[in-house]
């Protein structure tokens, strides 16, 4: 091993205005191996890595690429020097092929002052190959590829332009869990190679299983480093949060109350099937099981998106029918999607709209939205779940990524729901904030609103939920009450045929 470090990062402090976005952060990290990077939304992960790739200047520090000093003044010439960023939401152009997509640049091959197919299909067949040890139709679209897909043309773009640290920007946020498992694999045989990574992800598992060490941001902070055999879930919610989360909630038990929402036999044809519970007020009940398993269909059918080909509902006694999300609405179901960036927000708009959109009528005067009733809902909003906002003018997009969910969660409370059904609620956001988002479901189930979560996050659900239904193959193969809830129970049943 070298006796400089492949990486160094040296006294790196970046200010905006008032707001200190880094400050004094160094650490080091040697060639082939993976670190992870981790730290809640805010700790200054983004802005280091756009130190990296050259999108903002440090303002005191310097940055050390195997021994020479990495100061880009831009992304390309950071993509020169080897360094190349793995963004979450991925760069695709989906009306071209894989190979157009990998290729796509200047430096695009041609000929005759055209794109030269043919070197570049067997070019990107060689690529996928050699690189990834995968075999791949170079003359597929990317649209309908799917999303591990996608993210390895991506990859291959990054490694075909000779990159030598590749930073992995939160990649498996969109990814079922045998997606996952391909992605590391590949990872993991990159390493082997001689690339470096960087890994940036808000899941602890997957960062103690793929990383060979782990650095932890705080407030733009070093907090420290930790080698592979001091890695432990516990230790590292410790160094991201500040604080010691708390584990197994405790709930009061629930009143013998009449069912506020009953499904009986709800079908959709390739998804679920013959699907019946209850659900009482103030109850959480969580539905588990794989990616398939029917758990997120279950979910999206009770909010009529799309709705159940047959089967019943009934909410506070009376049958009701939800052929869409209007009569869900109009029947007091709300709903939290798992893509809150492609289904629940509206990019476009500031928080005070996002908050008030399930409620237009209510907001509205002679055909306007009224901005100062908005701003009232979006402050009461702020106090009450605590929403870190700088305005409600701002853009819903310059919110942390638990912020845009609490304002999710908020826009449904403001019509009073029997039932807010939420799947996947705290996917892509960071360890505090999935503690913040389990606390506000377990205060407001004490108020009495009913949920309905599916989650892949199976100890989350085990800390908060009051009953679990566990699907496989579309059917509700188990149920366990929160006493008799173990996660060797849950995987069981959720795994077996």
């Amino acid at each position: 091993m070298s006796d400089v470090p492949f990486l160094q990062i040296e006294g790196i402090s970046k200010y905006f205005g008032s707001i200190t976005a880094l400050d004094n952060v160094s650490f080091s990290l040697e060639k082939g191996h993976i670190c992870g990077l981790a730290g809640e939304n805010g700790a200054g992960k983004s802005t280091l890595i756009k130190i990296l790739c050259g999108v903002h200047a440090p303002d005191a520090g310097n940055i050390s690429l195997e021994g020479s000093l990495h100061r880009p003044k831009d992304p390309a010439e950071a993509e020169g020097q080897g360094i190349s960023v793995f963004h979450q939401e991925i760069p695709i152009c989906p009306n071209l092929s894989i190979a157009a997509n990998v290729f796509l640049g200047p430096k695009m091959p041609t000929k005759a002052g055209r794109p030269d197919w043919k070197h570049m299909n067997q070019q990107c067949e060689e690529l996928f190959e050699t690189l990834l040890g995968e075999q791949i139709d170079p003359t597929k679209h990317i649209r309908d590829c799917s999303v591990v897909e996608r993210q390895l043309a991506l990859l291959v773009r990054v490694l075909s332009r000779n990159a030598r640290l590749v930073v992995l920007d939160e990649p498996t946020t969109a990814l079922t869990p045998p997606e996952v498992d391909r992605l590391f694999a590949i990872i993991m045989r990159l390493k082997q190679q001689g690339i470096t990574f960087m890994f940036v992800s808000h899941m602890l598992e997957e960062l103690i299983e793929l990383s060979d060490q782990i650095v932890v941001l705080r407030d733009g902070c070093f907090v420290g480093r930790l080698e592979r055999e001091e890695f432990s879930s516990e230790v590292l919610s410790h160094m991201i949060a500040g604080r010691t989360l708390s584990g197994q909630s405790s709930r009061r038990e629930l009143p013998q109350k009449s069912p506020v929402l009953e499904v009986r036999d709800l079908s959709v044809r390739g998804q679920i099937s013959g699907v019946s519970f209850q659900l009482r007020r103030g109850e959480i009940l969580g539905i588990a099981g794989l990616e398939g398993s029917g758990r997120s269909a279950v979910a999206r059918a009770l909010f009529g998106a799309p709705p159940a080909e047959s089967g019943t509902i009934r909410v506070d006694g009376k049958d009701v029918r939800i052929t869409n999300p209007s009569d869900a609405m109009q029947h007091g179901i709300g709903y939290v999607p798992e893509d809150r960036k492609n289904l629940g927000l509206f990019d476009d708009m500031d928080i005070k709209y996002n908050l008030g959109i399930a409620d237009v009528t209510r907001f509205t005067r002679w055909g306007l939205m009224s901005r100062e009733k908005l701003r009232i809902l979006a402050h009461t909003v702020q106090q009450d779940f605590h929403i870190k906002m700088t305005t409600p003018d701002s853009l819903i997009t310059s919110l942390s990524g638990g912020n845009q969910q609490k304002v999710l969660i908020s826009r449904w409370l403001a019509l009073r729901p029997h039932v807010l059904v939420m799947n996947e609620p705290t996917r892509g956001v960071d360890v505090g904030a999935k503690e913040e988002i389990c606390n506000l479901i377990l205060k407001l189930a004490d108020e009495g609103y009913a949920f309905v979560l599916s989650s892949t996050e199976l100890e989350e659900m085990l800390s908060i939920a009051d009953r679990i239904l566990v699907m496989n193959r579309g059917r509700v193969v188990a149920e366990f009450s929160r006493a008799e809830a173990t996660k060797n129970k849950v995987i069981l049943a959720a795994t077996t045929s």
